[in-house]
């Protein structure tokens, strides 16, 4: 719904600008026609039109407002640890604050479920065997922080600060964008070898 009135937004911001395009070629020749009239006046001989043959519908996969982002740099603080890994609940939170960020970057939770699985699913299909564990190990304790951070971010004052990450900006995140994203991750990642 969101998507579709911001959509609609833009489509008549488009619109605006031909017609104002339109209406200054409109009093352009109108001030040339009074030019006659005064010799003092100097306007310029043509006037220069807008062109509005490139305007057409927006694209989503080329409007950032509406598309997903690369979800590698994201992604990146969830792999190369798991549980048991020295240091593995700073990385949690870290991964977590990572994870919370792009979902509410990229507006996930106007975003269709389709195109959240196909990100996910082109960045999972790209890793290593022992990536992909990786990551299937860590979910769980990435969620969780997570959830938290979005529940009772005041719990985790410590492990953030210890984390080296700014707790005023997080979470960053509304619960819709996380849920959005995290759902479809629990839907797809592989079941952990930990638990």
């Amino acid at each position: 719904m969101i998507r579709k009135r911001i959509l609609s937004l833009l489509v008549c911001a488009a619109l605006l600008c031909g017609v104002l395009a339109g209406c200054s070629t409109s009093s352009g020749s109108t001030a040339a026609s009074s030019s006659s009239a005064s010799a003092s006046e100097s306007i310029p001989s043509s006037t220069v039109t807008a062109d509005t043959g490139k305007v057409g519908p927006l694209d989503a996969d080329e409007n950032s407002l509406f598309s997903l982002s690369d979800p590698d740099d994201a992604f990146a603080p969830c792999l190369g640890w798991g549980p048991g890994v020295s240091g593995c609940s700073l990385k949690s939170v870290i991964a977590a604050a990572s994870l919370l960020k792009w979902a509410d970057g990229c507006n996930m939770s106007i975003q269709p479920v389709s195109d959240i699985k196909d990100a996910y699913t082109q960045w999972f299909d790209s890793l290593s065997a022992d990536d992909q564990q990786s990551f299937a190990d860590a979910w769980p304790l990435i969620k969780a922080d997570a959830e938290t951070l979005l529940t009772d971010k005041d719990s985790m004052t410590g492990r953030i600060e210890d984390a080296g990450l700014d707790a005023k900006e997080l979470p960053g995140c509304s619960e819709e964008n996380w849920k959005s994203l995290a759902d479809v991750i629990d839907v797809l990642v592989p079941a952990s070898s930990e638990y």
